[in-house]
């Protein structure tokens, strides 16, 4: 059982966000609350958490029926979905996950008695194979066909054996089976997208079969194993005929939204955490602490040299206590800003090392968010020819020419660069399991970028008339329109590849770098074809680059605040959604930061209303930035000090 209870634990920490709770907010019409329920045994099984003792369990759901919560049913969900009737004043669904014997012998009989409806939910698999080191014993299907006949009960299909873990990647790191592709270490290859899809497939067809067989129905809702999930499994569901998916996601169910239902997992735990987690269960989002990392530091060809690198790695990021981790997924060993190669599998560039995802798979079960950190224009293709034909253009006394600014750049305006690039996307998004995506500062386009027949198309197909090139260049009203349309550009391109991620990482978030002069002064957007007002509507989070050293801020601390409180006169969600990212290395006067005025830039930011804090580089094996100085500002922990 504590293998088992080991590989459930670290599945739930993979998918499970970083949250606080609200302790306001109440729920809206059509939310509803749903509780996750395991085994209901007796008296508790010692190091069985999931396991709830049944005297406990009786006094959460008096809880429930003293306070006003009203327990629903899946068909009452449905129904105010279709508008049809409205769900109760604070509604709640009760589940249970796996049909332990408990359900039948305790669970059932006491729900009846209050006239409370719930959910079991079968794994096919288990009932005539049943895991070793399980709570209990589980339900035969004769018993299950019992139960079902209570019309408070509703079955619902926990898969047939897609409740397990498979190895991912090749350093033996597992995943659950519903939301990773396969690695077959026997012939060093990866499940193919097609074959993923056929796998997911070929179990619902298991699943249609099995229960219309032995129960005489079919289920209408899939409880996500482990919780995980992805659009393509979701779009497979439906087409079987499935109405709902549950998750293990913290928050609220909504009527809106039934693909991936979030549900709390309830454990054997003191009654004023239930009562916490029952009464405020909105989540709420703690403030970034963020480290952003170089996987080129962590490089090296051998690969116990590397996963030792990464150790070293890790136990930096454990002792600062930061919460989220902006991680490299793209090679740049030489440091030109362009990049020809990655560290994930994928069907576009060449694989450096494909280690990204053991690296982000062993941050994430220490509880920390890993964004990965991708370029979207600065990709050197193998077909130089493409690179060339895609190169971003420039006008340079009166003659158009590639580019020459330090990001050598593929257009944005052509459908063929973000149809490959949105490859790239989908394929780290499939292979690893990251809670975001960091889009790097290549996102840009300067004034006199981007030239190419692409965008001058783009310019006339949506103003009507010719970018006029020449001694009327700076007209001023088509300048603005340029430089709105670039902006616009690059925002559309970055919300497709937010779709090519969101269909293997639905719940994935999406930050984005900003120049801070495009923040301090709105007039840069035609420097920069970035402009912070939209960035915050667009993304989850605005990195924006405080970098004061590399600015040539001569007073780095009031710049960083009147930076923060241009940013707070700004936009009224601003605060909540920016990253104030500072320099830990100065490229000008190529030195490391003193210390001592890092950690006076992250308190200046603070002081000034700044709730989000990133840094970046950092020094592996160097202690730079100093881990005693800084740890206090940086670490998420009310105790940082402590071990």
């Amino acid at each position: 059982m504590l293998k088992r209870l080991l590989i459930l634990t670290t599945l739930c920490l993979i998918s499970s966000p970083i949250h606080a709770i609200d302790a306001t907010r109440p729920m809206q019409p059509g939310e509803f609350l749903v509780l996750a329920y395991h085994a209901i045994p007796a008296k508790a099984i010692p190091g069985d958490a999931y396991s709830v003792p049944q005297a406990l369990f009786t006094e959460q759901m008096e809880y429930l029926r003293r306070h006003g919560y009203q327990p629903v049913s899946i068909s009452d969900i449905l129904l105010a979905r279709q508008g049809k009737k409205p769900l109760p004043a604070r509604p709640v669904l009760l589940t249970f996950d796996d049909a332990y014997v408990s359900y039948q012998n305790f669970v059932v009989p006491l729900l009846s008695r209050l006239g409370y409806p719930s959910v079991l939910s079968v794994v096919g698999d288990f009932i005539d194979n049943p895991p070793e080191g399980l709570a209990e014993p589980l339900m035969s299907w004769a018993r299950i066909r019992a139960v079902a006949a209570n019309p408070l009960v509703e079955i619902a299909s926990h898969s047939v054996s897609l409740h397990r873990s498979i190895q991912y990647n090749p350093a033996g790191n597992v995943g659950a089976a519903v939301s990773v592709l396969a690695y077959k270490p026997e012939t060093k290859a990866y499940e193919s997208h097609e074959d993923y899809a056929a796998r997911i497939k070929a179990d619902f067809r298991k699943q249609r079969r099995l229960f219309s067989a032995k129960l005489g129905r079919i289920p209408r809702a899939i409880v996500w194993p482990y919780g995980r999930h992805n659009h393509v499994a979701w779009d497979i569901a439906s087409h079987a005929g499935f109405q709902l998916g549950f998750s293990l996601e913290w928050g609220l169910g909504d009527v809106n939204g039934l693909h991936a239902v979030s549900r709390i997992m309830i454990e054997n735990e003191p009654m004023w955490s239930f009562i916490e987690k029952v009464s405020k269960p909105a989540e709420v989002q703690q403030p970034i602490r963020a480290m952003q990392v170089d996987l080129d530091a962590v490089y090296d060809p051998a690969f116990e040299a590397m996963d030792a690198n990464l150790g070293r790695l890790i136990d930096r990021l454990v002792a600062m206590k930061v919460n989220t981790v902006f991680l490299q997924a793209f090679a740049d060993p030489d440091g030109d800003g362009n990049t020809d190669s990655v560290y994930f599998a994928n069907r576009v560039l060449p694989v450096r090392a494909d280690f990204f995802s053991h690296a982000a798979h062993q941050m994430s079960i220490r509880g920390m968010e890993v964004y990965a950190w991708m370029p979207m224009l600065a990709i050197t293709l193998p077909d130089e020819a493409m690179n060339e034909a895609f190169a971003v253009q420039e006008l340079h006394e009166g003659t158009i020419r590639p580019s020459r600014s330090w990001y050598a750049r593929l257009t944005p305006f052509s459908s063929e660069v973000r149809r490959i690039v949105g490859r790239l996307y989908e394929d780290l998004a499939a292979h690893a399991q990251i809670a975001g995506i960091l889009f790097q500062d290549d996102a840009y386009l300067g004034e006199h970028e981007d030239m190419h027949p692409f965008a001058l198309d783009a310019f006339k197909r949506r103003f009507g008339e010719e970018l006029r090139i020449g001694h009327d260049w700076q007209n001023p009203d088509q300048v603005a329109q340029w430089s709105e349309l670039k902006t616009e550009a690059l925002i559309d391109f970055s919300q497709q590849l937010m779709a090519r991620v969101k269909k293997y990482r639905p719940e994935a978030k999406f930050a984005r770098n900003l120049y801070a002069p495009a923040l301090i002064e709105p007039t840069n957007e035609q420097r920069f074809g970035q402009n912070y007002p939209r960035f915050i509507d667009a993304y989850d989070q605005v990195v924006v680059m405080a970098y004061a050293q590399m600015e040539g801020a001569e007073k780095p601390l009031p710049w960083l605040k009147e930076m923060v409180e241009t940013a707070k006169n700004m936009d009224a969600m601003a605060l909540a959604k920016t990253v104030f990212k500072i320099q830990a290395y100065d490229w000008n006067a190529n030195m490391w930061i003193d210390d001592g005025l890092l950690l006076d830039e992250i308190k200046t930011i603070i002081a000034a209303g700044g709730r989000h804090i990133a840094f970046y580089p950092d020094g592996l094996g160097l202690d730079k930035p100093g881990l005693t100085t800084i740890k206090m500002e940086m670490s998420t922990q009310d105790h940082p000090y402590l071990p």
